[in-house]
């Protein structure tokens, strides 16, 4: 027969025993929902974040923006970076732009991501969707500091006007011109000539705004580049993966209005709280 101090351990034995156990449950039912969560945050950001464009629009107001271009629309898209979309991805988006019916559409640059050499199709299914895009009055694009030369014949086959460091001035219902430049990210060679004219700016990489506006006005500058970090720090809008002095939307710069793409594409396959954008801005002079 068992003392009355043998049962006591027993009992103290078992009540340890189901502490114990009562832990260990409680443990793993918290690692089970954190791996739950962040699961559910990767996939989130590889399914949805990642391959849900937005379209964010902007009202553009300048005075010195001509009678005959007040209310049209520039729709921008930037940063392909084809390996991360396919060819379902782009007859989508090709759709999405069209809809927005613009007037003047602007590429501001890379094509395919860094270190991916374009195959024959791939070559086949950008033009198909470049050529496809629809813009009233021109369709104007920069290069990218991804893009090869396979850049200038997509673009040449789709009817793009490349501009690399130069102006055109763009016509359109009169006699005032807006005019467009854009610049290369290649050498950024400033031999153009100011003018009085409302002016539009493409660059690739947004850190260039600062050498550009001392040589030539930018009333408008388009850029992309940044991705906007694909990973942003929420309701603080801040990129986590970027170095870029400019990486977020706007920069309102003396008398330039900076405006950043999202981009289309991606790099790490995932975007966390900073969707891929295509860009419509509305100008207007009131």
């Amino acid at each position: 027969m068992k003392t009355r101090a043998e049962l006591n351990s027993k009992m103290q034995k078992e009540i340890f025993r189901e502490e114990r156990d009562k832990k260990a449950r409680k443990i793993i039912k918290v690692i089970s929902i954190i791996l739950t969560i962040i699961l559910s945050i990767l996939c989130y950001g590889m399914f949805i974040g990642a391959k849900y464009t937005l379209v964010h629009e902007y009202k553009i107001t300048n005075d010195n923006v001509p009678d005959n271009f007040h209310g049209i629309k520039i729709v921008q898209i930037s940063d392909i970076l084809f390996d991360s979309l396919n060819k379902n991805d782009l007859n989508k988006l090709k759709k999405m732009i069209n809809d927005l019916k613009s007037d003047i559409l602007v590429f501001t640059g890379d094509i395919k991501r860094k270190d991916y050499d374009l195959e024959k199709s791939d070559l086949t299914n950008l033009e198909d969707f470049f050529k496809g895009l629809k813009a009233s009055i021109s369709k104007y694009a920069v290069k990218g500091d991804l893009d090869d030369d396979s850049f200038y014949v997509i673009m040449e086959n789709s009817n793009f006007k490349v501009l690399n460091n130069q102006q055109e001035l763009l016509y359109y219902n009169g006699t005032t011109p807006i005019e467009i430049i854009g610049f290369t990210t290649d050498d950024l060679k400033l031999n153009i000539e100011k003018s009085d004219y409302y002016s539009i700016c493409l660059l690739h990489n947004p850190d260039k705004i600062t050498d550009i506006t001392k040589e030539v006005n930018c009333n408008l500058a388009l850029a992309g580049d940044t991705l906007k970090g694909e990973i942003v720090v929420p309701f603080l809008n801040t990129p986590i993966f970027d170095n870029h002095q400019y990486n977020k939307d706007y920069y309102k710069l003396k008398n330039t209005e900076l405006y950043i793409s999202n981009g289309l594409g991606n790099n790490m396959n995932i975007r966390l709280f900073n969707h891929p954008s295509i860009n419509l801005y509305r100008l207007t002079k009131y």
